[in-house]
């Protein structure tokens, strides 16, 4: 990085999330996210979701196993 250059990190909240919202976070296809989850899903644990939605302790656990999704942004001056 060239000095004087600033660089963002987006923040993810944890909270529920929904198959369609974490395949968007992790800048995925919902089908493509979907053979990535399926092949984890035995170390999640519940691995049943509530509804549509992981819970906020499965989330943690994928996001622990595929990494934090995160973008960053260079502006350079």
């Amino acid at each position: 990085m060239k000095s004087g250059g600033t660089v963002t990190v987006t923040k993810i909240a944890i909270r529920p999330y929904t198959n369609k919202d974490l395949a968007r976070l992790f800048g995925k296809s919902e089908s493509t996210w979907r053979r990535e989850v399926a092949r984890i899903r035995h170390q999640i644990v519940p691995t049943e979701r509530i509804g549509h939605s992981w819970s906020i302790k499965q989330v943690e656990q994928i996001m622990s196993l595929l990494g934090r999704p995160y973008e960053v942004i260079e502006e350079l001056g």
